[in-house]
């Protein structure tokens, strides 16, 4: 029950209450002994019982509403756990899409393994078919690594048609795919799908659970509007961040993202890859411990014969977790291209260099951020690094070991 808990509790249903309130009251119907049991029901119009026999969720930061005005033939639920009821729940999405007279907006983070490309080739082409019609179509992408052949079909569908638009969502944290079809038309109808948030390699993905198609004027345009908002704030995404979606990316990280609780924190879908080396730079301990994000803390050797070198940790990670970590360290920090050697090979691999540095310099003092920097020397016993530190001035509870 945690989960769908957090995804009602979200900013981005506040003022929904209608949808709470039916969300709401067929979690309780659905209920079995303290769990929901998604067995019981395949998929069924969702019949309003009295407010008497519904049992209200826990500390939902948004209100339910205790008597919903939706009938069994405005909101249908389906088990998606349920083979048949999931088919016939993507069937009656992609066939709203399909005959759409206006507008199609989709939040959702998309098809990560390809088994599934028969679904979400069924969907891309119903989207064709609206966009043919010149419908306007919007996706906001909330997600991490997808399946190349949806990328590809999407970043098709940017070069194709002009009314179709693509978006990225960093701050989105629900669990949710949603889709509000013609919320001005005679037939508007929401489209819910909740997941559960399973850990797999480079981020989290989603498992559908279970659907809702809502048809109901006065909760389509609600929504709507949310989504109109959301897109306006995203940023837009080109034919190839699409296509990127679906790629991988090694990381070079040099100061505190040396620190695995760091990146945990910055980029929590990242795997760590060892200790690498990028050779012709050299790191300069005293200025990194001037301030953080010093210009002259990496330097690129001007000489290409050169033997300077200093040492960083790997990470491969996502597009998305790429993104986000750009978007984070933007405003001291700006991404370059760089050759590393990790486990004796030559990969190429993003890092990023200070910016300029204003003037004036930080005190360095015990918790500062130069802990991290420690902190992730030590955990790789990165012993060169160490020792420079050490020579820095940069105290240490216990001396590190001397270099090799």
């Amino acid at each position: 029950m945690s989960w769908i808990r957090h995804v009602l509790g979200d900013a981005a249903w506040q003022g929904i209450g209608a949808i709470i309130g039916l969300i709401g009251l067929a979690v309780a119907t659905l209920r079995w002994g303290g769990r929901i049991d998604l067995r019981k029901r395949k998929h069924a119009p969702i019949a309003a019982p009295p407010v008497a026999q519904a049992e209200p969720l826990p500390a939902l930061p948004a209100p339910i509403v205790p008597t919903p005005y939706l009938t069994g033939q405005q909101a249908q639920y389906f088990d998606l756990t349920d083979e048949a009821a999931e088919r016939e729940y993507y069937e009656a999405l992609a066939s709203g899409i399909r005959n759409a007279k206006e507008k199609v907006y989709r939040v959702g983070r998309g098809f990560h393994r390809e088994q599934s490309s028969a679904v979400y080739h069924a969907l891309q082409k119903a989207e064709e078919e609206a966009l043919k019609n010149k419908i306007e179509v919007v996706r906001i992408q909330v997600g991490s690594m997808v399946a190349s052949g949806w990328a590809e079909g999407y970043a098709r569908l940017l070069k194709d048609y002009p009314n179709f638009r693509m978006v990225a969502d960093f701050e989105y944290t629900g669990h949710s795919d949603i889709a509000v079809v013609d919320p001005r038309g005679r037939n508007p109808f929401i489209s819910l799908l909740f997941e559960s948030r399973e850990q797999e390699r480079l981020g989290t993905v989603g498992r559908a659970m279970m659907g809702f198609i809502v048809r109901d004027a006065r909760s389509t345009m609600d929504l709507f509007q949310m989504l109109v908002e959301q897109a306006g704030r995203s940023q837009p995404l080109t034919r190839q961040a699409v296509r990127d979606l679906s790629r991988t990316y090694i990381y070079f990280g040099w100061g505190v993202h040396m620190a695995p609780r760091k990146m945990a924190q910055d980029a929590p879908g990242a795997e760590c890859k060892g200790v690498a080396i990028l050779r012709r730079w050299s790191r300069n301990i005293n200025a990194m411990i001037e301030r953080p994000a010093d210009r002259a803390t990496i330097v690129k050797s001007k000489d290409k014969n050169s033997d300077d070198w200093f040492d960083g940790v790997a990470y491969e990670m996502s597009w998305w977790e790429k993104e986000r970590l750009t978007r984070l360290e933007s405003r001291a920090y700006e991404p370059i291209t760089v050759t590393i050697e990790l486990a004796g090979k030559s990969v190429e691999a993003f890092t990023f260099i200070p910016l300029p540095s204003p003037k004036g310099s930080a005190v360095l003092t015990t918790g500062s951020w130069i802990d991290l920097v420690k902190e992730g020397a030590i955990k790789n016993e990165m012993t060169q690094l160490l020792s420079e530190l050490r020579r820095a001035g940069v105290p240490f509870d216990e001396l590190p070991p001397d270099a090799l």
